[in-house]
């Protein structure tokens, strides 16, 4: 995060600002103090996002603060606040589904609007060909009750969906759910990709 700004009265030293980002817990996770320009920067770790992202109340907020103990000095000016746009991955778990009706359930937390790539492969656990075992592959949103995309084939499978901000008011949990309808027994991998919006 970036703040700069300009004094409205002049002739007198440089006005002194604090910059604090506070968690959706309320508690402060990052300060600084100083002229402008002023930046700071926080680096949000796995657990910060599993922590807030289950919260339908997950805002970060930032609080700006004059230092100016005499007679307030007016400022104004910009603060921009900037989130890497890297993909990263949320979730790689390996699974095994026995017989017809077996299923597994994955969840994991969105942190932000953006992008999910869901990829499940799995191969049959006996000696039988690959496009023989079709297996059916959802996207859950337990916050909105409902399953949001739908893939049954064989291996491997991709399912892609938006998140917008209004699902993620409804919650950051996510399920996926991984289903056998056949008799035969698989061994799998699923890997949940996210890239945040620009």
């Amino acid at each position: 995060m970036e703040a700069n700004w300009e004094q409205i009265s002049s002739g007198r030293s440089p006005a002194s600002l604090t910059l604090t980002l506070i968690q959706p817990n309320g508690r402060t996770a990052a300060t600084k103090s100083g002229s402008s320009i002023l930046r700071l920067e926080y680096q949000a770790t796995e657990q910060d996002i599993r922590k807030f992202g289950e919260s339908d109340a997950s805002r970060w907020s930032v609080k700006i603060l004059n230092d100016a103990d005499e007679n307030r000095r007016e400022v104004s000016g910009i603060v921009r606040i900037t989130i890497p746009v890297d993909t990263r991955s949320l979730e790689d778990t390996q699974f095994t589904l026995v017989g017809s009706g077996n299923a597994e359930e994955i969840p994991f937390i969105v942190p932000a609007p953006g992008k999910l790539e869901i990829d499940a492969s799995w191969e049959p656990d006996i000696s039988s060909k690959p496009s023989e075992v079709t297996l059916v592959v959802s996207l859950i949103h337990p916050g909105e009750a409902k399953t949001i995309a739908r893939r049954q084939g064989i291996s491997p499978v991709r399912v892609e969906h938006q998140v917008t901000e209004e699902a993620l008011d409804r919650g950051g949990r996510w399920v996926i759910r991984v289903q056998n309808d056949t008799q035969t027994k698989v061994r799998g991998r699923v890997k949940v990709t996210y890239s945040p919006s620009l």
